[in-house]
């Protein structure tokens, strides 16, 4: 399993390819370097994907509270538009360890990961909310059972989480 470190290795070593495709005016080179970034956050994704698992499966054993600095909290407010002072991450048995050896960098990323988690959570209830008035308004007071079945389950689908 790669480590949140490995996975911070890899996003700084996409950084020179971003670079280089900013400048090329080649367009053979362009969608060159396009297929290097794509399969490098491809394996960034699939990297990320394994600590996040190997992480949930630790949740639920209390959380780890990291207050940010004044420095964090601007650019973590700055790059999402949410103020936030403290990180909080759960599973407090996978994180405590961790945290003296992590990077600022790292920890920074995270709030700003959990910041966007937040927020796509938040969208998508509403949007999950404005489906169903539509629903139920398309389908009036007295809906046939399949249709009342079907808006139900829809709710538990996208409602639980």
């Amino acid at each position: 399993m790669a480590s949140l470190e490995d996975v911070e290795r890899k996003q700084k070593s996409i950084q020179p390819l971003l670079e280089q495709i900013a400048q090329e005016t080649n367009p053979d080179r362009v969608q060159e370097l396009g297929k290097q970034i794509a399969q490098m956050a491809q394996e960034l994704a699939h990297m990320a994907a394994g600590v996040e698992k190997a992480y949930a499966q630790a949740k639920g054993n209390g959380e780890t509270r990291v207050l940010l600095t004044k420095d964090q909290r601007e650019r973590v407010a700055e790059a999402t538009g949410v103020p936030l002072e403290a990180l909080v991450l759960q599973g407090a048995d996978v994180w405590d360890p961790q945290m003296p050896k992590m990077s600022p960098a790292t920890i920074e990323r995270l709030a700003m990961a959990s910041v966007a988690d937040r927020k796509l959570k938040e969208e998508k209830r509403k949007a999950v909310n404005s489906i169903l008035k539509q629903l139920e308004a398309a389908v009036g007071d007295d809906p046939a059972p399949e249709t009342k079945a079907a808006i139900d389950q829809f709710k538990r689908d996208h409602l639980e989480e």
